[in-house]
């Protein structure tokens, strides 16, 4: 690897927003070398903006070139696994958007090509990436509130249109607030608890025309030593008026006009995550380091730091493999409406 990680960005929609400032806020250990994209013209005009001459309309071109070392795929879900395993397989390391895939066999594959390949492959879990949550974690391992025998998540929000056109197919996104949302908040959950749950039950529902998938989910997850977590997702609370984008306020990924709570219940105290900007352990705020950089920095920092230091980075595709196993778990549950095991 050159002294800088030599990134190549594939995908200039939407999400592209929050990642290229982020890769220019860490630009000591990053170079953007490439931008790759069908659309010419914004390729271009991405690239006078961010000082890329580099620019692909092709995606095999771009791999065969040798002087990338790595690509961030910002492509839509059921492209995740297809051009992560290209990238792999030409020796690329790979940071993928959540989630993953759309199923555990997709990204089961995905890891396979990785290890074959001895790259590194990160999911972009760019919700851990906060210092509030960061000390969450550090305080549920020190067990400053004992064990964990409950996490309750809350994510009560409205969209009524899809941000961006593919959301409505199914094909493409694997359903709706579960990759969209649930990936994070289902994330947290094993992450925290460090291992798979035993059993999952979920139900969801589709109650907006704009989409196929599913709006309203509830998930109950029990794990082993009568431990458990619960999950409501709703994308259907209230009917404020919405931006041109078709969500509330400011992008919903903001969660500005949401409630978004966090409750993890211990032995011997209670962690509350508001968001991901404040934590409060027994109702006492916990004051947190101060971030000097963005989340999405700091995931691409990771990135960069755990290539160069030849290990596995926080959210890797063998960790978040996991992930994907649970929420194989939870569409199923939904469709048959039966208790999923795991374990």
């Amino acid at each position: 690897m050159h002294n800088k990680l030599r990134l190549a960005v594939v995908g200039l929609g939407r999400v592209a927003n929050s990642h290229l400032p982020a890769i220019a806020e860490v630009q000591d250990q990053v170079e953007l070398a490439a931008l790759v994209s069908r659309d010419r013209q914004k390729a271009l005009e991405t690239g006078k903006q961010w000082n890329v001459d580099q620019i692909y309309t092709s995606y095999e071109e771009m791999l065969a070139d040798p002087s990338i070392d790595a690509v961030l795929l910002l492509v839509p879900h059921d492209l995740h696994a297809s051009y992560s395993i290209q990238a792999l397989n030409a020796g690329k390391h790979v940071l993928i958007e959540k989630p993953m895939a759309l199923n555990e066999a997709e990204a089961a594959a995905m890891v396979e090509a990785a290890d074959e390949n001895r790259v590194t492959l990160m999911v972009g879990q760019s919700r851990r990436f906060f210092e509030p949550v960061m000390e969450s974690i550090r305080k549920i391992r020190a067990k400053e509130i004992g064990d964990i025998i409950n996490i309750n998540a809350l994510l009560l929000s409205f969209m009524d249109k899809p941000a961006t056109a593919w959301w409505t197919d199914m094909s493409k996104i694997g359903g709706f607030i579960i990759p969209l949302w649930g990936s994070h908040i289902l994330d947290y959950i094993l992450w925290a608890y460090g291992e798979l749950p035993q059993t999952v039950y979920a139900q969801g529902y589709s109650n907006n025309p704009n989409w196929q998938g599913e709006d309203e989910v509830s998930i109950s997850l029990q794990f082993s030593k009568k431990r458990m977590a619960n999950v409501l997702m709703s994308f259907n609370a209230g009917s404020r008026p919405t931006d041109e984008e078709g969500l509330t306020g400011k992008r919903i990924w903001s969660t500005q006009n949401s409630i978004y709570d966090r409750y993890v219940i211990g032995t011997n105290g209670l962690l509350t995550l508001k968001d991901e900007y404040e934590l409060l352990q027994n109702s006492e705020k916990v004051e947190c380091a101060v971030p000097n950089k963005s989340n999405f920095a700091w995931q691409i920092e990771e990135f960069a730091e755990s290539i160069r230091q030849k290990r596995a980075p926080l959210a890797s595709g063998q960790e978040i493999l996991q992930l994907m196993k649970v929420i194989d778990a939870c569409f199923a549950s939904i469709k048959d409406n039966r208790i999923i095991e795991l374990l």
